[in-house]
This record gives C-alpha cells, structure tokens and sequence, in this order.
C-alpha cells in the first residue's frame, strides 16, 4: 500500500507512527489504521480518517459490503441540526428522560458527544454528496418533554448503483423507510422495474447510505477487503508479557492468513452476538432465540468477548437489546410485528387470555413487558396476537398479504384459525373466558376510541404505527367477526446492544484506562442509549457519530 497524505503520496516517516520499528510485530501489510466492518459507521470512521490524512484498510468480514445496515431503512436520527426547529438543550432534555441514569456506557461525557455530533453528521453528510429527507416518523416518545413529531428522524435520498461501478455487486438492493402504504409500495416497486429495465440500479433507505459512503471512499482512496473475517488482533507487550498497545489485525484473505500492521490503531466496527445462542443464554433474558433476530443474526461480537478477556477490555449493556415484537413462524421465521400490532382488530394476550401491555406502543416497552410477564407466569408463557377477520382483510401478516389466509399456512404452524373465540382459545391453549372477557373489553374500548387501559393509541407515535383511516383511533377496532386467527408473538430483536465499554473518543477501555490503539464504535460498543430507544434510527446515528470522533481522536495522537 502507499502512504498517503490529504490524498499524496509521502515518504515514509517512522517519527509519526506511535509504534517504534523495534517493537513492532512480524506483518506482511502495512496502513495507518484498520476499520472492522464495512457498515455505515465503519465507512465514516474510514472516510473521516482519510480526511485526514492517514491510510486506512477496511475489512469485511462477510461477502458482501455494507453488513446488515445496507439491507435496512437507513433511518438516521439527527436532532439539532441546521435548519430545522430543534436545539441541544432540547434534545438533550428529551435524552436524559428516556435513558434515564442508564449505565456505564450511558456516561454525561458519550451522552454529550452523541447529541453535540447529530448536527454536524448531516452537514459533513451533504458535503460528500449524500442526500438526506426527513422520514415520516417522529420520536419514540414524542410526548415527553422535548420530543418531536417530525423533523428529527432523516432517510438518503435514493442513489443510482452506477456511482461505485462493480462494487454495486456486493450491496443488498435496500428498503425504502416510508413506503408504509400499499400505494407507496406498488410506486417503489414499479420503478425499480423500470430502471432494472434500463440496465440502471437505484438503492433506498440504507443500501443509499452504503453507496454514497462507498462512493466517497472509492474518491480518498480507502483500500477495501470483503470476505476477510479478522482473526485475532496483533499487540505489542510489555517487559511482563502484558498487551499493553493493539497494533493491527491478522485476516483471512481466501485460505490465507494476512497479517496487517496498523501504526495508528484499529477500529473495530462491527459486533454483536444475536446469532449465537450460548450468548443469548448467558447474557439475554430468556426465551431468546437467534432465530427471533430480524434480518441477518451476527456473532462477530462472540470474538471480540474473547478479546475483551485477552485484553482485560471492560463490557456493558450486555443484557440490553434492539428490541422488536415478531411474528414467529415455528419452522424458523419470524416477521416484524410493529404494524401488525399497531393495526386495529387486534390484540395480544398471554396464557390467561388477557392483555397485558400497549401493542402499538414503541417495540423495546412491548417486549420489556412481555418478559415481564414471561417471569410471572413462566417460562412456558406464550403470547398470541388474535384478530379477526376485519384485521386479516386490511392488513399485511407475517409475511402474508391482506386477504384470506392461506391454507397451507395453518398447516404450517405459522396461523391458528377458528370460528370462535372459545375454539380460538382451545387451539392455542389460553384461557377461553379469559380470551372471551379480553375481547368484550376490547369492544368498549374501540367503540369509545380510548384505551383506558394502557393508552394504545394515545400517543402521535402509537397513531403514526397504526391505520391513520382509521376512526375514532388508528389504532383501536373491534375484534368480534369470525374468522378469528391467532399468531405467535416473541421478544424478537434488531441486534444486541451491549459490547466493549468506550469513552465518549471511542476508546476502549480497561480498569485502568483506554487500551491503546484501540477504538470500538457502533454494534462492537455498548450503547449509550442502555436500556432504552428514544426513537428510529439511534443506532446508526450514534455508530456514524461516534465513528467521526474516532477519527478526531487517531488524528489527534502524538506524532
């Protein structure tokens, strides 16, 4: 590789490396730094890095570019940013009160870096040619102080593939975040045929953000590996055998290992353990399943423990999760729940055949809920979403179009049917007077438009979730006209949230410091937000902040 420097080739200067030549292990390549993962925050930390100034290799593990993030909506959540009616302080308050006193990782000093980096991540976004909108949703909870409707939640603009030529062959096609009506998604549909037609490929939602980091990538000169899984971290030690300095990373680059020789450190950027299930049981609440993870289940985060105990690296939020109702198909499946729930003529009940939380309210306050009740009644507990035949007729199930269902998907597992609810209950082995005294309830309810009972429907954000035709509420209509069905309802997930523990730079940290040469952002660190989701696309605005501030912090190590 050839050092570069703002974009031109410099003679080498062991003086500016932090890692003398005599302490520096065998390697066969050499950069300034190595970012792990190719995701949104990794190619930011990239990006940011060789801004400037310093070479820098990015490595996949997997085969194709952009990790799970690409195939998403790409919702970035984006407070206090020019132009809009929204301030720190504002934004702040609203924080603090979602989070509450949070965690190790919810420290005053990240929660301050987070908020003071949304603004400028859409400016330093718009100067490398990334479109943004706002999307259609507001806050978790918008009804708390400081929280919006609008205005905080941004989307990219779409983007043709041709840009970042024939790496446009290793990026999933991406979804559009608000095509939410079927109108919407017929349009969506209908020109990506056209432009396949052309020969022309247009990217939405995060596979848009993914081109257009790319695309800046491919103008610095970002070296770029894909199917290359780090193995281990390379270190220097001290006169007691200690790790004291992280130095770069072995690969595997087809059958062979490559060592790479990182003089200013390595990010890592990629984690998480949702795809294992020895880590599920030992960290997450149970039931949980990998199969419960929506979209591709990772355990890149299972290595990095390994490392973390290598190293003596500190760990938090290792319990906590991006939290999602699903609808789970037995043989393996499950589906996003979010508008199932949200829609009227439904609901949800446990064993006893009664509800138990807000179905249209944010994912991470359902699911903590139904874990709640999984601990009262036991391990055993099964939650159902019941509708009726109204539902069924209107909306999207489980992977099914509105209209009748399938029956080969009773047969299946995936949908129990009956004529009544007693039959209903009987099927699904719930509390049939239960069942019976839950849908009365629900019927007072929808007639009357409030839920008294736990506020479905309350919230801008509950009616946003729900059928905005809908009336009185969105997200309230009776359940009483057979045929009724009934779906399994699971804590399912977006990925785990805990992992290595970082300052508010992104530097790994030990009992007695940051771990030298080493920076964790995004799914690889525990999240500042704990426990909790104030809104869509926290995650990936915190991974691309916080990969910003760790390229301030290579950039600002002594030469």
């Amino acid at each position: 590789m050839n050092r570069t420097r703002g974009g031109r080739p410099t003679e080498f200067d062991d003086a500016r490396l932090p890692v003398p030549v005599a302490g520096r292990p065998a390697a066969d390549q050499m950069t300034d730094v190595v970012v792990i993962g190719s995701n949104p925050g990794a190619l930011a930390a990239a990006i940011a890095c060789r801004q400037a100034g310093w070479e820098v290799l990015v490595v996949e593990p997997g085969p194709r570019l952009g990790s799970r993030e690409a195939s998403g909506p790409g919702q970035l959540w984006l407070p206090a940013r020019h132009g809009i009616d929204d301030d720190y302080a504002t934004a702040r308050d609203y924080f603090d009160r979602v989070v509450g006193e949070g965690d190790a990782a919810s420290s005053a000093p990240r929660r301050h870096a987070f908020l003071t980096g949304t603004g400028p991540l859409a400016g330093w976004l718009a100067e490398l040619g990334i479109g943004l909108h706002a999307d259609r949703v507001g806050d978790h909870y918008p009804l708390l102080p400081g929280g919006r409707t609008n205005q905080r939640v941004v989307v990219p603009q779409p983007i043709e593939t041709a840009v970042i030529g024939q790496l446009a062959e290793v990026v999933p096609h991406g979804v559009t975040a608000d095509a939410d009506t079927l109108v919407d998604r017929l349009e969506h549909t209908a020109r990506a045929v056209g432009g396949a037609a052309r020969g022309r490929r247009t990217a939405h939602g995060g596979a848009a953000l993914v081109v257009g980091l790319l695309a800046a990538c491919q103008r610095l000169q970002v070296n770029i590996w894909w199917d290359a899984p780090t193995r281990r971290l390379l270190t220097t030690r001290d006169e007691d055998g200690v790790a004291d300095r992280v130095v770069g990373v072995e690969v595997r680059r087809g059958v062979r290992p490559v060592r790479v020789f990182a003089g200013r450190g390595v990010i890592i950027a990629q984690g998480g353990f949702e795809g294992d299930a020895a880590a599920r049981r030992e960290f997450l609440p149970s039931p949980s399943r990998p199969a419960w993870t929506l979209g591709e289940p990772r355990s890149e985060g299972v290595r990095q423990l390994e490392w973390a105990a290598e190293l003596g690296l500190q760990l938090a939020g290792m319990g906590n999760a991006w939290w999602r109702p699903g609808l789970w198909y037995p043989q393996g499946k499950v589906w996003d729940a979010e508008q199932a729930l949200a829609a009227p003529h439904g609901f949800v009940v446990d064993a006893s055949g009664r509800r138990f939380a807000n179905e249209a309210g944010p994912g991470n306050d359902f699911c903590r809920a139904l874990y709640r009740r999984v601990r009262e009644l036991g391990p055993e507990s099964v939650a159902w979403l019941v509708i009726d035949s109204e539902h069924r007729h209107r909306y999207p199930l489980a992977g099914l179009a509105p209209g009748r269902v399938p029956r080969g998907a009773e047969r299946a597992g995936l949908i129990s049917s009956a004529r009544t609810l007693p039959e209903l209950a009987w099927k699904i082995k719930v509390d049939a007077a239960g069942l019976q005294a839950c849908a009365d309830r629900f019927d007072q309810i929808a007639a009357v438009g409030v839920d008294d009972d736990f506020g479905r429907g309350a919230s801008p954000a509950d009616r946003a979730r729900g059928d905005r035709a809908n009336r009185p509420n969105p997200c309230l209509g009776a359940v009483h006209q057979a045929p009724f069905q009934a779906v399994r309802v699971v804590p399912a997930d977006l990925g785990t949230k805990g992992g290595l523990l970082t300052d508010e730079h992104g530097s790994t940290l030990r009992v007695d410091g940051p771990m030298p040469g080493l920076w964790a952002i995004g799914s690889a660190a525990a999240s500042v937000t704990g426990a909790y989701d104030p809104a869509p696309g926290v995650g990936l605005a915190e991974a691309m902040v916080a990969g910003r501030a760790v390229a301030s912090a290579v950039a600002g190590l002594s030469r």
